[in-house]
């Protein structure tokens, strides 16, 4: 006799592990915050490593457990009660731009649960997009010529 047994499939969130700008677009020589946020994942302690082009971007701070170092920044976080936290956010990370273009943001982790053991989040990285002020001033001259030839 075969018995089948019908076991309803439960929906597991996936941990995730993203990258948050305080703004959609950027200029040269302007400021931007990023924070970087966990979520769906009991973890309980967790090293991050944040890459950028330091030739785009300029590091002004970050949190107190943070630290830049060979072209990196380095952030650690262990739980105050030693207990799993489903979800984690950051302090703010504070750049300047430095160029006009495109810049992107990479970080990795390490993650652990309260029992030592090692937990996967995959990692993140963010594109943030830079206003380009000469094709502005170039698309606003243009416009104006349009205008006075009518």
């Amino acid at each position: 006799i075969l018995i089948t047994l019908l076991i309803p499939l439960a929906t597991f969130a996936q941990p995730q592990m993203q990258i948050i700008s305080d703004k959609q677009t950027i200029k040269k020589d302007e400021e931007i915050n990023i924070k970087v946020q966990i979520t769906d994942t009991p973890i309980a302690a967790c090293t991050l490593e944040i890459y950028f082009d330091i030739s785009k971007l300029e590091y002004i701070k970050g949190p107190e457990n943070s630290n830049y170092s060979n072209n990196r920044i380095i952030y650690t976080w262990v739980s105050s009660t030693g207990r799993n936290q489903k979800e984690l956010e950051t302090e703010k990370f504070q750049f300047k731009v430095l160029q006009e273009e495109n810049n992107n943001i990479a970080v990795f982790g390490e993650f652990y649960n309260e029992q030592g053991e090692k937990v996967e989040i995959g990692n993140s990285n963010i594109e943030l997009k830079v206003e380009n002020n000469e094709s502005n001033i170039n698309q606003i001259t243009e416009n104006i010529e349009q205008t006075r030839s009518k």
